[in-house]
């Protein structure tokens, strides 16, 4: 049996659909397809459940475009999952040579995509959790035994140049209503090595540099930076060796859960219902503006009510006492 699955960009998205193709693959002997675009490319294509990873580069899309077409064509899958449900996934959903076309029911559609001829799954609540909701694709298909796996591979050699415990600071964050602040960074860092001698390492992208700086000015501690100079292979190794992770809304967030690790997510405009960690804890306060779902916020007045008390009372929770000197 061959599927296909066309969920293609964000990392969390992306990590939230694996435990789906984990399911189809044992209960059917599926092979996975997966088409997808180069953000999570080197998540999906080294995941031992996915047979064969197509690249579609929307970043030149036009030459891209008709090598995927071509790529689609050549087999002929039994199913096509469009697990993107925006105008997109659909038009690349209908370029398939496949059997059967499946997608959401017309209330979780984007971009009018209901209007495409697809087969679709019951009407379910639109606000539960992401994962959830990709499970009912395997319900639907027949799959009643649906066990969440994640099943990313670990080298587990660890990276280079790191102490033998450590807590990770994921910093980053795509939309900047979802980051924290550079100075409650430092002092949580502070706290958590004053309180437990477990350094911090800080996580992030390029573009986080600068709130990284930021962070070891104000720390007066160890910290170890690594914003910015881990590929995603590299940070599934920074991950899988802490003790706990710290991280605003992102995609390392999802990534740190996959791994199994304690995680403690700072939530703001979002919510966490739907795409907060699957499982770990998570930090959010409620005023009258939220959650708004902005992707800008002029005083992100709701990650300012976070404060690093807030987050030491949750790594309390998961360090043992005898971690404390």
């Amino acid at each position: 049996m061959d599927i296909l699955f066309i969920k293609l960009g964000a990392l969390g998205d992306v990590i939230n659909t694996l435990p789906l193709a984990v399911n189809l693959k044992k209960h059917f002997n599926a092979r996975i397809h997966w088409l997808i675009e180069p953000l999570s490319y080197p998540l999906v294509s080294n995941h031992t459940c996915v047979d064969r990873t197509i690249l579609f580069d929307k970043y030149r899309w036009r030459t891209s475009l008709g090598e995927v077409r071509r790529q689609v064509r050549k087999i002929r899958y039994d199913v096509t999952l469009d697990l993107q449900r925006i105008l997109k996934s659909g038009l690349l959903s209908m370029m398939a040579n496949t059997g059967r076309r499946i997608g959401f029911d017309k209330k979780r559609c984007k971009e009018m995509t209901w209007i495409f001829p697809f087969e679709r799954i019951p009407p379910a609540d639109p606000g539960k959790h992401m994962l959830s909701q990709y499970q009912e694709f395997a319900h639907y298909l027949g799959v009643s035994n649906f066990h969440v796996r994640w099943d990313i591979p670990v080298a587990g050699k660890g990276f280079a140049d790191l102490p033998a415990e450590y807590i990770v600071l994921n910093i980053g964050a795509t939309k900047s209503a979802n980051k924290w602040y550079p100075d409650r960074f430092a002092s949580l860092a502070e706290t958590v090595m004053k309180r437990y001698n477990v350094p911090a390492v800080i996580t992030g992208g390029p573009e986080d540099r600068q709130g990284a700086e930021q962070i070891r000015a104000a720390a007066n501690c160890e910290i170890v930076d690594l914003v910015g100079k881990t590929s995603l292979k590299d940070l599934i190794e920074v991950l899988n060796g802490s003790k706990a992770v710290v991280s605003c809304d992102t995609g390392p967030m999802h990534l740190a859960v996959a791994l199994g690790k304690e995680v403690i997510a700072l939530f703001g405009p979002a919510n966490p219902r739907r795409t907060g960690p699957f499982r770990g804890r998570v930090i959010q306060k409620y005023l009258d503006c939220s959650p708004c779902n902005l992707k800008r916020c002029k005083d992100r007045a709701c990650m300012d009510a976070i404060s690093a008390g807030d987050v030491m009372e949750r790594i309390e929770e998961i360090l043992p006492a005898s971690s404390k000197v």
